[in-house]
């Protein structure tokens, strides 16, 4: 008896009719996870000799984690908001790293690699932890689902980095100025933006802001944020200096999209192409401008925050402007916080009067 994947995707048990004829049968099951795990299921029923049809038959790797992953998505329940990150997660960076591995086959080796590629890429340690327990829990809920798509998971006590404990400060204005000088045009639509808006760059808030979110007339900028414990939407004022590169970049656009509503196009594209993530075109200018110590375009939003708390904004007001809880910008920006509080006391006003003796009055 055995297993094949027809070219149709289907999954097909072989094995010979018991009537003594010796006639082929052909079972027939679904695609994907669903359809191998139940081919599988079968074969074990049968309890039969493989049949090979005369040639060695090769072992059957297992599940990709790519079908696991595609089962868990489809019929594990999330909310919608859950569910759109989880697959932004996974098609950005997991899938083209573990998508053709056999699930069952992944190793702690396996892990370690992907954790240095992304610490390679700039990514912190905290985002690359989510992205771990999103790997463990495809693994496990493929375990544990009956029929179990994978007899267990490999990798179930692989440890998760820590969490960052190293503050990476914001760029100078200098490895700005050096950033811009060697970033391709498209990267420097998402440095602006993150910069003077403070927007995070991302798939929800960055790439996904279209020349409709721009009201010309109030001179804003309408943000659809990220779910991070802040407002659903905000509206940023558009600085003075930033409203003139807006109104450069919108002439240069309505050439990109003449044969569509310009309204409807993302602001930071690659020659009218929408962009899913900025992040190797990120390392790769951080090389050009030879700026080697750890920078994340995300630190470009930390510019932002930086510079309006120290210039003597108060929290909520910023808070609101980025998208974010107060109780987060305060966890988040120790170091600001830090001499903005000795600001707030040397700002206090004096009492007046004798404060060094006792007035003899007084007893």
């Amino acid at each position: 008896m055995a297993i094949r994947k027809r070219k149709d995707g289907r999954w097909v048990v072989y094995y010979r009719s018991g009537d003594g004829s010796g006639k082929i049968v052909e079972e027939y099951f679904g695609r994907g996870a669903e359809g191998e795990t139940a081919a599988k299921e079968r074969q074990r029923e049968l309890g039969l000799r493989k049949y090979t049809g005369g040639k060695k038959q090769a072992r059957t790797p297992g599940i990709l984690f790519y079908e696991l992953s595609k089962a868990y998505t489809q019929n594990k329940q999330f909310n919608a908001n859950s569910k759109r990150h989880l697959k932004l997660r996974l098609s950005s960076n997991i899938l083209p790293f573990f998508g053709q591995m056999p699930g069952e086959s992944i190793k702690h080796s396996d892990m370690d690699k992907y954790v240095r590629k992304r610490v390679k890429d700039g990514v912190k340690y905290s985002t690359i932890a989510r992205e771990i327990t999103d790997i463990k829990a495809i693994l496990n809920w493929s375990a544990r689902r009956q029929p179990a798509l994978i007899t267990v998971n490999p990798v179930r006590d692989y440890p998760k980095p820590q969490p960052d404990d190293v503050i990476i400060m914001p760029p100078t204005r200098e490895e700005i100025k050096a950033i811009l000088n060697h970033a391709p045009q498209h990267l420097r639509r998402a440095i602006h933006l993150a910069y003077y808006v403070g927007m995070r760059p991302g798939a929800v808030e960055l790439l996904s802001l279209t020349w409709g979110n721009i009201n010309w007339e109030d001179q804003m900028i309408h943000v659809l944020s990220a779910r991070k414990g802040g407002p659903i939407r905000r509206a940023v004022d558009i600085h003075p200096a930033f409203y003139d590169v807006l109104v450069n970049w919108y002439a240069q656009d309505q050439e990109y999209f003449k044969k569509t509503d310009i309204n409807d196009n993302p602001i930071v594209h690659f020659y009218g192409r929408a962009i899913k993530r900025i992040h190797k075109t990120w390392k790769n200018t951080l090389e050009r401008a030879k700026i080697t110590r750890r920078i994340r375009p995300y630190d470009m939003r930390h510019q932002f925050v930086t510079r309006a708390l120290e210039g003597g904004a108060d929290l909520k007001t910023v808070s609101e402007i980025v998208g974010s809880s107060p109780r987060t910008l305060m966890q988040t920006y120790q170091h600001v916080s830090n001499p903005l509080r000795k600001r707030t006391i040397n700002n206090m006003d004096d009492l007046g009067g004798k404060d060094d003796e006792f007035d003899k009055n007084d007893n």
